[in-house]
């Protein structure tokens, strides 16, 4: 792949990079393709338990490609240009999101530079942000004379940041200097620019500490109880996800980890002696 690089710094790590820098990353449908397949792979691989998912260069994405927009290749070969090639080549594209969510994998979005239209998306797709001191972001779309809910967007944005907010964000599309992503609550966390990757590194070894039962299982529960009626629901797909957890066996070597004053040894590193 070309246009995005899979790095491991770690075998439990993987860096999921954009590799367009000359263009800040702009999605290109050459660019979507391989981001699907890169998720794909990641998805399959199950040593990896986090990924950091950055931008090659000064920016994280800038958004649409406009050079490449009206040529989408294979996607849709066989059809005529109109409203059905137009809509596959839009859900090619907007499916990055679910699949996002779907793979086993949390996210850690590591915002370097700009984030606009579907670069913002990419990053709200992710289950954790933060920014560099030098990050932009900006919900775009509407610029561009299209609707201003795009590519998952309009569903994201609401649930992180309030209605009032995300319409003004959509609406609007003005620019959001980092201080105010992390005000609003987009990204959670502002590094200086030199140590943005270092810094979502160090969150992605933390998370690993945990049991990998532990963390695959709490990437599913929260956004599954994003979009559940009520707190019984809620409370009901927590309960059996406990359960499956004590019967896992990594339940029982967190206690002995914290009786023999040690870290655990999950049952990853255990198979790997």
């Amino acid at each position: 792949m070309e246009n995005v690089r899979i790095e491991y710094p770690s075998p439990e790590i993987a860096v999921l990079r954009l590799n367009r820098p000359e263009c800040l990353n702009a999605l290109s449908w050459a660019l979507v393709s391989e981001l699907h397949a890169a998720l794909d792979e990641i998805h399959g691989n199950n040593r990896c338990r986090i990924v950091v998912l950055t931008g090659a260069g000064k920016g994280f994405c800038a958004g649409l490609d406009l050079r490449d927009q009206g040529n989408p290749g294979g996607i849709v070969e066989g059809l005529r240009p109109g409203p059905q090639a137009g809509l596959i080549a839009q859900n090619h594209m907007a499916s990055l999101i679910p699949k996002m969510r779907r793979i086993q994998q949390p996210l850690i979005a590591a915002i370097n530079g700009v984030a606009y239209g579907g670069g913002l998306a990419l990053a709200l797709g992710c289950d954790i942000r933060i920014a560099t001191q030098s990050a932009r972001l900006c919900v775009q779309f509407i610029r561009l004379g299209v609707s201003g809910c795009d590519i998952g967007v309009s569903y994201m944005l609401p649930r992180l940041i309030g209605a009032s907010r995300a319409h003004d964000l959509i609406l609007s599309a003005r620019v959001v200097d980092a201080a105010e992503a992390e005000r609003y609550g987009i990204v959670t966390r502002v590094v200086p620019d030199d140590e943005i990757e270092g810094a979502a590194l160090a969150l992605a070894g933390e998370i690993c500490e945990f049991s990998p039962f532990g963390v695959f299982a709490t990437k599913q529960v929260m956004w599954a109880n994003l979009d559940v009626p009520g707190l019984e629901a809620a409370i009901q797909l927590e309960n059996r996800n406990q359960i499956m957890a004590g019967l896992s066996g990594e339940t029982e070597e967190a206690a002995r980890a914290f009786f023999e004053k040690r870290k655990p040894r999950w049952s990853h590193s255990r198979e790997e002696g």
